[in-house]
């Protein structure tokens, strides 16, 4: 069980469910600390907690990788040793104990082996518990034989019940008031007494105690935490109290609510569900920061509540939402709070960047049924339509609407790197076909066997190598099992939603077909991420150039090679001046020549080299001046080529720093790339495929000039118009606005980019948390860190953020929780030393 405490942190306060023989680095939350009460408890028959899980724990649990599929039971010795116990009354205790743990069929199964022969007290538990359950109906309260504890929890499970379904209460409630006078001057007495006044404050047409009358009763419970009993009826009490003022009309019941739910966190600091009703007492006072806060840590530290909590994050940047909506945050599955549900207080100022991280934390950190936890942007829909999160209420509509289950928006958006396929639910505004044609038209290239002699066949944008393990990696943070989402080519070839099965036939048979037929395959290949394989179907520099097809397939090995070697100095030169000294005088070479001078050119830019740059230059204006006079190409081909070849070029004098010759290289590769519209669907894409890099490779001009302010127009046009689901252009956004000074700026465009999760996704989280704590807001920075460990589990950068922010003092009061769960992560080992 060593690995449970870094993949979620809510596994921590939560670890006694877990794991019995566990010591806690951290406080468990109350709801835990009972089960390690009753496995310690002799007496099943006597005075038991009235905290157990939510029904649907266990399931969460499993969903969030918590517990394995079998969910065998952790314990020690002497507990194992009890189970096996035979007895009546052993029966009764491992059930009472299963039941704390959450193992709800478990303790139905052993409740069930309890027979007409067992005492009275056990029967009466037994048909109380069972009950409970709903396996059968609420019994009455028995008689004196089954003993006090028993018929003064039945009284109170009745009242309770009365309570819930509308019906009256005073009865039941009587009933219990009269067993617990027999316990008066007793100190279950006073447990008792809090208990019955819980139950009360939850009875509608009952009157409720007075706030004084609840400090009292507190006050009497004391402060010893070793007393878990009396910790837990106050707990009970104050939390009754807390609701009971929520509910209250007007804004006269907040601060007794405030008061509290205050009082009720210092009982139970790591509890997910105290921290949501302190975040909807917060919201209600008009206290937003605190709100914040506390819906924050319940995101973090809780399973079931975790999209209530995060719901009501959404509603925080997006006020109108509940008003406009009508939807709450119990939509998602976690009734009882009132994070949207018109609890009042002042509205807030819209705030983007928490809205991109609350809609982050909902769709990637919630492992419940995905219709559910989409339903909590469908209820926001008239809120969010017009937000940056647009995109994502829109897929959350179509998916409700849809028979068929959609894929994860950040991978949906992507579709055609995965199965080669559009999306049929995205709307057009969220698939830009300058993002996702790449994989597209080389499949169509494949398929029509297009020849790559005199246009472009296949769009420019190249697929980074580390594309494939980043859509993994968000694949895993989104808990979506997928063959086609892999890293791993043979998992992807062979999944089902993964290669269509007309290309798994070709590529298995790879050696048999054309050369011209693997080329176009290892083009293929590479436009969907994977790099090494496409070299490994094509023949590379050792095998000689005999015809057009040969010089087109090496261009494609070492066009592979480049890819995959991206970020590191590789000597990819001679390679070049193999095939460029093999390319003769057929005018199929001509296209080759020009685009092997583009990409040497890269290459030697990559390495720094102007002299190798002003070599393949000088040969390059020959051979472009060659290939547009061709018959066979072109306007609009011509037109292309001429705009990539000087887009490439214009790395000699930016490396030279020769600043007359970069602006009239920007002016040409810019200025055609202006003009390129395209006049059927295939001439477009590939106009808006060079429009992108054109520009992009001109806001790095416009910097290195110092036109930081052209830079940065040029940047937010890409981003927000050209191909706003590019993450890349984001960040570039975000970079080009902090350097401006524009840091709230910057933070939204990270934002944007971490939204869209991949690729960049740890980078996108990591430099907004760099730009929160910028900010003076240590809390969504730490959440920030978090999500880029998310996407990098052995992070170290990250992770030495939140450690910092730690032992600074930084982090908000579940920072013990957090720091814990940090010691978890596979790189804490390899932090450097703390600076002080």
């Amino acid at each position: 069980m060593a690995d449970i405490t870094w993949r979620d942190p809510a596994a921590l306060p939560l670890r006694p469910l877990i794991d019995l023989t566990a010591d806690p680095v951290v406080a468990p939350a109350l709801v835990a600390e009972t089960a390690l009460f009753c496995a310690g408890r002799s007496d099943p028959c006597g005075w038991l907690p009235a905290h157990a899980p939510p029904a649907g724990l266990r399931r969460a649990m499993r969903r969030s990788g918590l517990l394995d599929a079998e969910d065998t039971l952790v314990a020690p010795p002497e507990v194992r040793e009890r189970l096996e116990a035979d007895d009546h009354a052993g029966l009764l205790w491992a059930a009472r104990l299963m039941r704390a743990l959450g193992r709800r069929e478990d303790a139905a199964e052993l409740l069930g082996r309890l027979g007409a022969d067992a005492p009275s007290p056990v029967r009466a538990w037994r048909d109380l518990l069972l009950a409970e359950d709903g396996r059968r109906p609420l019994p009455p309260v028995p008689p004196e034989a089954a003993g006090l504890p028993v018929r003064l929890a039945t009284a109170l499970a009745r009242a309770g019940h009365a309570a819930t379904s509308g019906q009256p209460a005073g009865k039941a409630l009587a009933a219990a008031e009269s067993l617990a006078a027999a316990l008066a001057g007793d100190r279950l007495g006073v447990v008792a007494r809090a208990r019955i006044l819980a139950v009360r404050l939850r009875c509608p047409g009952e009157p409720g105690p007075e706030a004084d009358t609840v400090r009292a009763v507190v006050r009497d419970l004391g402060t010893d935490r070793g007393d878990f009993l009396a910790r837990d009826a106050a707990l009970a009490l104050l939390r009754a109290a807390a609701r009971a003022g929520l509910n209250a009309t007007g804004a006269t019941g907040a601060g007794p609510a405030c008061e509290f739910a205050g009082a009720a966190l210092d009982l139970d600091p790591t509890g997910a569900a105290t921290r949501l009703l302190a975040a909807d007492a917060a919201r209600a006072a008009g206290d937003q920061e605190a709100a914040r806060t506390h819906y924050r840590v319940a995101a973090r530290t809780g399973l079931a509540e975790r999209t209530a909590a995060v719901a009501g994050l959404l509603d925080l940047a997006t006020p109108t939402a509940a008003a406009e909506g009508g939807g709450s945050a119990a939509t998602a599955g976690t009734a009882g709070s009132a994070a949207t549900g018109g609890t009042g207080g002042p509205a807030a100022t819209a705030d983007t960047g928490e809205l991109v991280g609350a809609l982050a934390d909902l769709l990637a950190s919630d492992r419940r049924e995905e219709r559910d936890r989409l339903e909590v942007l469908v209820a926001r829909r008239p809120a969010l339509g017009g937000t940056v999160c647009a995109d994502a209420v829109r897929w959350a509509v179509a998916v409700r609407e849809s028979a068929a289950r959609a894929r994860p928006l950040p991978l949906e958006r992507y579709r055609p790197f995965l199965d080669l396929s559009p999306s049929e639910i995205l709307d057009p505004v969220d698939s830009p076909p300058v993002a996702i044609h790449t994989p597209l038209m080389s499949y169509t290239a494949v398929l029509e066997r297009r020849e790559p002699w005199f246009r472009e066949i296949h769009p420019q944008r190249a697929t980074a190598a580390m594309f494939r393990h980043e859509m993994q990696a968000t694949a895993a943070v989104y808990g979506y099992a997928s063959g086609g989402a892999s890293a791993d080519y043979r998992t992807w070839l062979a999944a089902s939603d993964g290669c269509p099965p007309e290309l798994r036939d070709r590529l298995a048979n790879v050696s048999d077909l054309p050369l011209l037929d693997r080329a176009l395959l290892g083009r293929l290949l590479s436009a969907v991420g994977f790099h090494a394989e496409a070299k490994q179907i094509l023949p590379g520099p050792d095998v000689p150039v005999r015809d057009p097809v040969g010089a087109y397939a090496l261009a494609s090995w070492i066009f592979a090679e480049q890819m995959l070697t991206t970020g590191h100095a590789a000597e990819l030169e001679p390679y070049f001046r193999t095939l460029y000294d093999q390319l003769g005088d057929d005018i199929r070479y001509a296209r080759t020549r020009v685009v092997t001078t583009i990409n040497a050119t890269v290459n030697a830019a990559r390495r720094r080299e102007p002299e190798t740059i002003a070599r393949w230059r000088k040969l390059g204006e020959e051979d472009l001046a060659r290939y547009t006079a061709l018959a066979e190409v072109s306007e609009f081909d011509a037109a292309i080529m001429t705009s990539r070849w000087f887009r490439a070029m214009g790395f000699l004098p930016f490396l030279t720093g020769d600043r007359d010759l970069l602006r009239a290289d920007l002016d040409r590769w810019l200025g055609i790339a202006r003009e390129l519209t395209g006049h059927d669907e295939h001439t477009r894409v590939i106009a808006a495929d060079n429009y992108f890099p054109a520009v992009e490779t001109a806001v790095r001009t416009h910097t290195y000039l110092g036109e930081r302010d052209t830079a940065l127009a040029l940047a937010d046009e890409l981003a927000e118009r050209i191909d706003p689901i590019d993450p890349k252009t984001w960040l570039t956004a975000g970079e080009l606005r902090y350097q401006a000074g524009d840091v709230s700026g910057a933070l939204d465009a990270y934002l944007r980019a971490a939204h869209l999760q991949f690729p960049y996704g740890r980078i996108s989280w990591f430099n907004a948390g760099q730009t929160h704590e910028q900010l003076g807001r240590a809390d969504l920075a730490a959440e920030c860190y978090r999500r880029s460990l998310a996407h990098w589990p052995t992070g170290v950068t990250p992770l030495r953020r939140l450690r910092d922010l730690h032992l600074r003092g930084r982090l908000p009061d579940d920072r013990g929780v957090l720091a814990a769960w940090a010691v978890g992560q596979p790189a804490w080992s390899r932090l450097p030393a703390f600076e002080g």
